[in-house]
């Protein structure tokens, strides 16, 4: 019994005196700690992979949109140089997934002669009132650039943000759009077309960007008909005629750039003409045939 109890009072001392093991990769919350009512913010959500290469993640993230509200993101500056699922906001639950081709283990820092941890996105938020407003993850997924599919095992680190009362400035301001009043850049748009009877649609493929707040959605119109919800690819309905295709892609401030694009149908205007100018040979002749034998 003695024996026993003295293993155990070992192994209790051993979980009193040697703190848990923290693991060498984490994905972590930067911000700059204090903001003011009505600012516009960046939130920077970081990776150290401990060296090893990563090609893909996959985060959501939950906020105090009682404090703070989402207002889009910034792309460059970033290694996520494809959005799959681009950073959006639904019921106060920030969802986002990208791609790295080719992987990346960190960037390197002359300073430190070494890897520095991997800017994965750019968050922008707006502070409404005051407090102390907590950002933390609700799932991390980033996956090794192994050719497996591995998932990199990480620690998280959550982040927060002192809201601070309003300067006289941005009292006055308070309500005026001065971050972004620029429209997305020019983006085009590529159509795919199926096989006349084939079960897959065909598709039209886009992707623009926004330097200052992102890209928050995409409206598509046919012809003069409504604007509705896009998304990349696109599936196009068959048509026998020809139409005309246009894609609005609107950033977080309500900027928006269009793309447009004809789309062919069964029948082009060029078939119409000719089997036109045929019935009306036919026409001609038939009746040249039907006088001759009368």
């Amino acid at each position: 019994m003695a024996k026993f109890l003295f293993i155990f009072i070992i192994f209790l001392a051993g979980l009193l005196y040697f703190p848990a093991q923290t693991l060498a990769a984490s994905v972590f919350i930067s911000t700059s700690g204090t903001a003011r009512v009505g600012d516009t913010f960046e939130v920077l959500i970081n990776a150290d992979t401990d060296g090893e290469a990563v090609n893909s993640v996959n985060l959501s993230l939950d906020y105090d949109d009682n404090l703070i509200s989402f207002a889009g993101y910034k792309s460059e500056n970033t290694v996520i140089e494809l959005w799959v699922d681009s950073p959006h906001e639904e019921d106060g639950v920030l969802y986002m997934g990208g791609i790295i081709p080719g992987g990346v283990s960190g960037l390197y820092d002359p300073s430190k002669n070494g890897l520095s941890p991997i800017p994965l996105a750019r968050l922008l938020f707006v502070a409404k009132a005051e407090g102390n407003a907590k950002l933390s993850f609700v799932k991390t997924e980033i996956l090794k650039h192994d050719g497996r599919g591995s998932q990199l095992v990480h620690d998280e680190k959550n982040g927060e943000i002192m809201i601070k009362s309003a300067s006289p400035e941005g009292i006055l301001g308070k309500g005026e759009n001065i971050f972004d009043k620029n429209s997305p850049e020019p983006f085009s748009l590529i159509f795919l077309e199926s096989s006349l009877f084939s079960e897959t649609p065909s598709i039209i493929i886009f992707h623009a960007q926004d330097i200052d707040s992102g890209i928050k959605e995409y409206k598509m119109k046919i012809n003069e008909g409504e604007w509705k919800e896009a998304k990349n690819p696109q599936p196009i309905p068959k048509s026998i005629f020809s139409r005309e295709i246009t894609v609005r892609a609107i950033d977080f401030y309500g900027n928006f750039q269009d793309a447009g694009l004809t789309v062919p149908g069964f029948v082009s205007i060029k078939l119409l003409l000719t089997i036109f100018a045929l019935l009306i040979i036919a026409g001609v002749f038939g009746f040249k045939v039907v006088k001759h034998m009368v």
